[in-house]
């Protein structure tokens, strides 16, 4: 385990070392916050309504203020599972004393963390911008959220890398990766919330597991979720990331057996 740790560690400090990046994504999603604080102002003050499908202005505002938080936290961009295939160098995770299944997962959890608490600063700035418009939750509800956004990760990750491992079959899956993220996003609650889609698509959307992702740990932050819901929402998460790390492995290993390490 101690060699996972220090794979840890020195993910953090190549992060750091190129911590431009992260700040420039950081930068973005602010910019995008405001905008759609801006946004929902406007349409807020010219309606003359105080809810729209249940949310007041704040809870709106707040909404987007937590979303923002998990864009930081969403794994596709710190994935190279894909790119180390594509390009051979996944050779190395082979021939390394450490699971090659495993050292992904690694390096993208720390990757995560160190763009977490790069965005930590940002976070508490937007909060002190526009705090009168943000709800804050009681402890429980905050916990509750926290432990909601942690398998949400893990959900995140297991389908992605369902994604990343289909270049052993198919080659570059970049396009595809950049595709399904976005479409995620917005089915999980990443650009509206699902309250705001039509009752049919709702439906829809209610039946995937990807409303667990934005969607439902905003809506817990904001005290709109039972705790019998939470603990049911839980339990539908883990099956679904038992699921699709099941897929994983299968494409995976699968995978293997066909990689070359030629590279492109």
């Amino acid at each position: 385990m101690k060699k996972y740790l220090n794979y840890v560690i020195v993910s953090f400090r190549v992060n750091f070392t190129y911590k431009t990046d992260f700040i420039i994504s950081i930068v973005f999603e602010m910019v995008y916050f405001y905008i759609y604080f801006a946004l929902w102002k406007t349409v807020y003050t010219s309606s003359g309504d105080t809810s729209i499908a249940t949310y007041t202005l704040s809870a709106m505002v707040t909404y987007y203020f937590i979303t923002a938080f998990i864009h930081q936290i969403e794994p596709s961009g710190a994935i190279y599972l894909g790119e180390n295939i594509w390009n051979g160098n996944f050779t190395n995770d082979l021939v390394k004393p450490w699971s090659a299944k495993f050292i992904d997962t690694i390096y993208t959890t720390g990757e995560v963390a160190f763009k977490a608490v790069m965005y930590l600063p940002f976070f508490i700035f937007i909060y002190i911008s526009a705090h009168s418009y943000i709800i804050l939750p009681t402890l429980s509800n905050f916990i509750l959220f926290f432990v909601t956004i942690f398998l949400a990760f893990f959900l995140m990750l297991s389908y992605q890398m369902i994604m990343h491992a289909l270049t052993f079959h198919f080659g570059d899956q970049d396009a595809n990766i950049g595709l399904v993220t976005y479409l995620v996003s917005f089915v999980g609650g990443g650009v509206v919330p699902l309250a705001l889609l039509p009752n049919k698509l709702q439906s829809i959307v209610n039946i995937l597991p990807f409303r667990f992702i934005f969607n439902e740990p905003a809506n817990i932050f904001l005290g709109k979720v039972s705790f019998n819901i939470i603990v049911l929402d839980w339990l539908q998460i883990l099956l679904w990331i038992c699921v699709f790390y099941g897929v994983h492995i299968i494409v995976f290993n699968k995978g293997v057996k066909k990689y070359t390490g030629v590279g492109r």
